[in-house]
């Protein structure tokens, strides 16, 4: 039998049972399309991470206090956190494969403007050393070191943190909570608008350190972290085991954590990946579901059809035409229905990610999953009741009632 003539007969068999096709593919259809919508979730994810860290540098070595220290494999536990100053600064810096040591400290405060009052994060920096920000000024000027009650701002604190935009020139007083320290700062200047979808984007206040020293009063002020960029990103995980051993002279008893941004992001894709995949391994249960649907049609159709199947061998139709004719009618049907299920399951997908503010992305490979798994699961349903279609004796076929 030629595979033209297996095809013909497939169809004609597939329209001469319209409903029980129909019902038969739903299954796969239903399955499908729980596989492309789970796939295009965990993708979305991975998308948002991306979107996420675009703004981020990703040669950057980030120090900070911690009440526990890493030497080697060993994790050494409740450690006093290490109390970060300029001779960590200066040691970082004199550290083979630094290009730069950046001290920041943060601090939850109030700022208030005209009647307006929103509570926000400072974080205080060290104007030299920052060039990647002072690039970024949009309007006015950036810090000077001898600042000592100025403020730069992120483009959505200037639009979008009170009722009227913020320009430079400005002023804005900025209180401390935990002492009700209050000062007024001057906005000198507002920082370009950015890539959205980058971590706190447009929501930076940023003055100096001696201003911050102010408002905190504090006996000795430390700094919250240490932004370490590297002159090679190629070698920065050995740059960083440098910059670990610089500090372990100056803190042995001390906790701090030493760590690459570039590193957490790589491992939470990496989980990210496999959410995705357990997902997709959630929607196969459904389409597994619709095989078991397709063993059972099937099984019904070879019962109905034994005497078509004796008469088929009785005018030299072998084993191997009609395994090929019941193989081809389930494949067949994976295919179609998977091509539907595929369809249905971008539509729906773009609507939940339109409607539903969900972050989802359907790419091609989800797609082609979806249909892949849709094919194989009819076919390999398919291969029992082919396998027993032809192992049936013609002659008590054709007996058959």
């Amino acid at each position: 039998m030629k595979l033209a003539d297996a095809i013909e007969q497939v169809f004609l068999n597939f329209q001469s049972n319209k409903f029980k096709t129909i019902m038969s593919g739903l299954g796969i259809v239903i399955g499908v399309i729980a596989i492309v919508v789970m796939l295009s979730i965990g993708e979305g994810l991975l998308v948002g991470v991306g979107g996420i860290v675009s703004g981020l540098d990703m040669d950057v070595i980030t120090v900070s206090p911690a009440v526990y220290r890493i030497e080697g494999e060993k994790v050494f536990i409740n450690q006093k956190p290490a109390e970060l100053d300029d001779k960590d600064v200066h040691a970082i810096m004199n550290t083979a494969g630094v290009k730069m040591a950046k001290p920041r400290t943060s601090g939850g405060m109030s700022v208030k403007f005209r009647d307006e009052e929103r509570a926000s994060s400072i974080t205080a920096i060290s104007p030299t050393k920052e060039a990647g920000l002072s690039e970024s000024i949009d309007k006015g000027r950036f810090l000077k070191e001898s600042d000592r009650s100025a403020l730069v701002i992120g483009s959505d604190v200037a639009d979008k943190l009170f009722k009227m935009p913020l320009n430079p020139g400005m002023r804005v007083t900025i209180t401390n909570k935990n002492n009700n320290a209050s000062k007024e700062f001057t906005i000198a200047g507002i920082l370009k608008k950015k890539n959205q979808n980058s971590l706190f984007e447009g929501m930076e206040i940023y003055t100096t350190h001696d201003a911050l020293k102010d408002l905190l009063d504090i006996k000795k002020y430390t700094y919250s972290q240490i932004l370490v960029t590297v002159e090679d990103p190629d070698s920065i995980e050995a740059t960083s085991k440098k910059v670990e051993e610089s500090l372990a002279r100056l803190h042995k008893d001390e906790g701090y954590i030493v760590y690459m941004l570039k590193t957490w992001i790589e491992g939470f894709s990496q989980i990210l990946t496999k959410v995705k995949f357990a997902l997709g391994g959630i929607g196969a249960v459904s389409l597994a579901v619709g095989g078991v649907g397709i063993v059972n049609v099937m099984m019904l159709t070879v019962n109905e059809r034994i005497k078509e199947i004796g008469v088929m061998k009785a005018v030299g139709a072998s084993r191997e035409n009609i395994r090929m004719i019941f193989i081809l009618e389930s494949g067949l049907l994976g295919f179609v229905s998977g091509l539907i299920g595929i369809t249905i399951g971008a539509g729906i997908s773009f609507l939940i990610s339109r409607f539903g503010e969900i972050p989802i992305a359907v790419i091609w490979s989800s797609l082609a999953a979806g249909l892949v798994f849709g094919v194989v699961t009819a076919t390999v349903a398919g291969a029992y009741p082919a396998n027993k279609a032809a192992k049936l004796d013609p002659v008590e076929a054709l007996r058959a009632e």
